[in-house]
């Protein structure tokens, strides 16, 4: 306001007959109006600002912003955040020795920073698996609700497991809150029922998924057929080799002795013969060690399945495999076909106790386990020794927490998958059912005794096991492929997504 119009309003208000007090006051309330004005504009624009510094911080953008609309459902960013970092987590997990390693990504460095491949971040990675998973398990939970589908009871134990265990977790791991815990894991806008939410819908969909799984049918003949079709991938091939360098070497001594082996006269020595030849052949003449191994042909070296998967082949005979670093000596040993039957057992483990604690066991401490083994099955032999008794005894004494709340039932047990003493016990010509023994296990995860009761054959080889088990995952797999390719997944805002780890 310029001084000319104010000197105009004072003039105003003397000829009006306003005294110099009432003129003050006049002033003062026009001063008043103003700084009121100001006041209420610079309030609005603190509230504006710290509105946006709230939802900036908040998780509530992320809680009300759309990620991904999978057939019409939107799923907010927190969603995704939950789902991107389970999938880290389920990574880092199944792969953790190669991850601290830094085998596949720098953990101090942002995933959207470090290249899976050619512009393919890894953060882009674990996105697009979170993505693959939400599809997934939104596909299966409506494909079961239009089913009417009930969630199977273990699976419905396992969840509430696994809710039990991240309500129980986050005070172990030192964080002041739950609240606290599940942001910190899962990512912005995370909450706690968010979590239980998801996670029911992750186990309702697996439970669902394995009803399907178990749904398919197969004739022996079916089986058979598919694994005769499929034999050089599931027989186990039993072979022997001698490894022999052909590569230069800074040790002359060493390359001198290698040299001194002459492959092709090796093989002319022992082809046709047997293992215990091939190896005394080789302790006797070079010093050298031969290297016994079976495996599944799927899991045969390239170098030399194919000569070991002729079938042709029989047991004795032996060549020389060359590579441009590489000789190898092999003897063909067997061809098992898996045509035997699996098993079905339960046990009852007594684990030997480290009292001095010095990370070894004593006799006496692997007797006294023996002990009380021996004990156990002295009572149940003076009960009614039956399989149901057997399982109570079970289920109350043994340690073996993998079997000790299903009475100590094992099923559908192939060759080797157990440890020796109990694998050549079951695995014993004229085994039969009912048959029981104790016997002693010594390792480096543990060491203890076993009463073991050999239940009984299962219904299925092992062969034909393998094929079931194929085929069901292939049948599976293609009804999955089938039902995905309708679904319709859009993405948004997914640059508000994700953790950098």
């Amino acid at each position: 306001m310029s001084a000319s119009r104010d000197k105009k309003i004072r003039k105003e208000q003397i000829a009006s007959g306003m005294d110099k007090k009432s003129i003050a006051e006049a002033e003062a309330k026009k001063q008043r109006r103003k700084s009121s004005i100001t006041y209420s504009v610079v309030a609005i624009v603190i509230v504006v600002l710290f509105v946006f510094v709230f939802i900036y911080n908040s998780a509530w953008p992320s809680r009300h912003t759309t990620a991904v609309t999978i057939d019409g459902t939107d799923y907010t960013v927190a969603q995704m955040n939950y789902y991107y970092s389970s999938s880290y987590i389920s990574f880092y997990n199944n792969y953790y020795y190669y991850v601290i390693l830094g085998y596949f990504f720098d953990t101090s460095t942002s995933l959207a920073d470090q290249e899976y491949s050619d512009g393919y971040t890894w953060q882009d990675y674990f996105m697009d698996s979170a993505i693959d998973t939400m599809t997934e398990v939104q596909l299966l939970c409506n494909e079961a609700e239009a089913a009417g589908y009930v969630m199977d009871e273990d699976y419905q134990a396992e969840y509430e497991e696994a809710l039990e265990s991240i309500q129980t977790t986050w005070e172990s791991n030192g964080y002041s809150n739950l609240e606290q815990y599940i942001n910190l894991v899962y990512g912005k806008g995370v909450t706690y029922e968010l979590v239980e939410q998801e996670l029911y819908r992750t186990y309702y969909a697996s439970s669902y998924a394995q009803s399907l799984y178990d749904g398919f049918e197969y004739t022996t003949d079916e089986l058979d057929e598919y694994y005769t079709e499929n034999a050089d991938s599931y027989d186990v091939i039993d072979y022997a080799y001698y490894y022999l360098s052909t590569s230069s070497s800074s040790d002359d001594e060493e390359e001198e002795d290698e040299d001194a082996i002459d492959p092709d006269a090796v093989v002319e020595a022992i082809d046709g013969t047997d293992l215990d030849t091939f190896e005394a052949y080789m302790s006797e003449n070079y010093e050298a060690e031969v290297t016994s191994l079976s495996y599944a042909g799927s899991s045969l070296s390239s170098t030399y399945s194919e000569w070991l998967l002729d079938a042709d082949r029989e047991v004795g005979d032996a060549t020389v495999i060359e590579t441009d670093s590489a000789s190898y000596i092999i003897m063909f040993l067997g061809r098992n076909d898996n045509s035997y039957y699996m098993t079905d057992f339960r046990h009852i483990l007594i684990e030997a106790e480290d009292t001095d604690g010095d990370g070894e066991y004593s006799d006496e401490e692997i007797a006294a386990a023996e002990e009380e083994a021996q004990a156990i099955y002295d009572e149940w032999l003076a009960g009614d020794a039956t399989e149901d008794s057997f399982a109570e005894l079970a289920n109350e004494y043994s340690t073996d927490t993998g079997s000790n709340t299903v009475g100590g039932l094992y099923e559908d047990i192939y060759q080797n998958e157990m440890v020796d003493v109990i694998n050549d016990w079951l695995f014993e010509d004229g085994r039969a059912a009912g048959d029981t023994t104790i016997v002693t296990y010594s390792g480096s995860s543990y060491t203890g005794a076993h009463i073991v009761y050999y239940v009984g054959a299962s219904d299925l080889t092992y062969a034909q096991y393998q094929a079931d088990s194929a085929m069901r995952s292939a049948d599976y797999s293609a009804w999955l492929e089938e039902a995905e390719s309708a679904v319709t997944v859009t993405t948004s805002h997914l640059g508000m997504c994700g953790k950098n780890y």
